[in-house]
């Protein structure tokens, strides 16, 4: 039976939260784009536990670019509550190195930029995640 009680009447349903959309985009994102670069680690252990088969661009690119985009919602969901926004402008550096790095260039220099712009996404998410932690919730304006 349901409850027919005004608490229950006028409780909105609750919203996925983006808490830590922001950490999880930046680890699939740096994922996806050493896997296209062929790390070791991941290629190996990827083929050990028999999925190899997921390293390939149709679906590596597809899976970066949505962790991207999953990273920067939660940045800029975050950026709203503590007002900063060097970790968003870190993490927007750090994302075009990673990007440049998997699609446009090649050889060492993309190596270069794949490992330095997983390094920038991750650090940009640390600071997020500090800045979070010690930052106080918005206060809510009162209903009219």
């Amino acid at each position: 039976m349901i409850d027919p009680s005004p608490s229950t009447l006028t409780s909105a349903p609750r919203r996925w939260s983006f808490r830590w959309a922001d950490s999880a985009g930046a680890f699939g994102a740096a994922f996806a784009a050493l896997c296209c670069m062929g790390a070791p680690v991941i290629v190996g252990t990827l083929g050990a536990v028999g999925m190899g088969w997921l390293r390939q661009d149709a679906i590596l690119w597809p899976l970066m670019f949505l962790s991207l985009g999953v990273a920067f919602g939660g940045l800029v969901r975050d950026r709203r509550r503590h007002g900063r926004v060097g970790p968003l402008v870190l993490a927007a550096l750090g994302a075009v190195a990673l990007v440049a790095g998997v699609i446009f260039v090649h050889g060492a220099s993309a190596r270069l930029l794949i490992n330095s712009g997983a390094v920038i996404l991750l650090a940009a998410t640390v600071w997020n995640v500090r800045e979070r932690k010690t930052s106080h919730p918005p206060r809510s304006s009162p209903s009219r």
